[in-house]
C-alpha cells in the first residue's frame, strides 16, 4: 500500500520544551489570563523596592532588582502561592529561603522566607501558605523578594497582581 506522508516535511518544533505538556499549556492559558488578578502573596504588602533599576538613597549606588521587594508590617507573616502550581525547588540562602513555584512556563519565586512550609514536587493552589516572611534590612518589620518569570526571562509582577 502506498502512503501519502511526506516524509521531507518538516515537524512544527514547540517554542518551549513546556509547550510539549498539555497541562502546562492549559496552565500558562489560565495563567496568562490572571494578569492583574493575581492575588499579593501577602496580606498588607507594599512594594519598597520595584522591579529594574533601583537606586540606593542618598548614594550614587544603583542596583537590578530582578522581581519586586514586598514589606509587611512584622516578620513572619504568611507567604501565600499566588497561582497553582508545582514547587520546583526550595533553597537556603544562608540568610533566608527561597521557594520557586513552576505555572506552566511561569515561574514565581518567593525569596527572604524564615520559614518553609513545601518541599520540592508539593502541588500548592492559589493562597495557599508556601512560607513565612523574613526580617526586613533594619529588623522594624518583614520583607519578601518576589520574582515572576516567563521560563528563563524576569519579567515585572506588579501589572500581574491585584491593585
Amino acid at each position: 500500500p502506498t502512503t501519502t506522508a511526506k516524509r521531507n516535511e518538516p515537524t512544527k518544533k514547540p517554542d518551549s520544551y513546556l509547550d510539549l505538556n498539555a497541562k502546562d499549556v492549559a496552565l500558562n492559558s489560565s495563567f496568562q489570563a490572571n494578569k492583574a488578578k493575581l492575588p499579593w502573596p501577602v496580606d498588607n504588602g507594599i512594594v519598597t523596592m520595584r522591579f529594574g533599576n533601583n537606586k540606593i538613597e542618598n548614594t550614587l549606588l544603583t542596583f537590578d532588582n530582578p522581581g519586586i521587594t514586598i514589606s509587611t508590617p512584622s516578620p513572619g507573616a504568611n507567604v501565600k502561592a499566588v497561582f497553582d502550581g508545582e514547587v520546583v525547588g526550595v533553597y537556603n540562602l544562608g540568610d533566608g529561603m527561597a521557594v520557586t513555584i513552576r505555572h506552566g512556563k511561569y515561574f514565581t519565586t518567593y525569596s527572604n522566607l524564615n520559614g518553609v512550609g513545601v518541599t520540592k514536587g508539593t502541588v500548592v493552589k492559589t493562597g495557599q501558605s508556601i512560607g513565612r516572611a523574613g526580617k526586613d534590612d533594619d529588623g522594624s518589620g518583614g520583607q519578601i523578594d518576589f520574582i515572576l518569570m516567563i521560563e528563563s526571562r524576569n519579567i515585572d509582577p506588579s501589572p500581574w497582581l491585584r491593585r
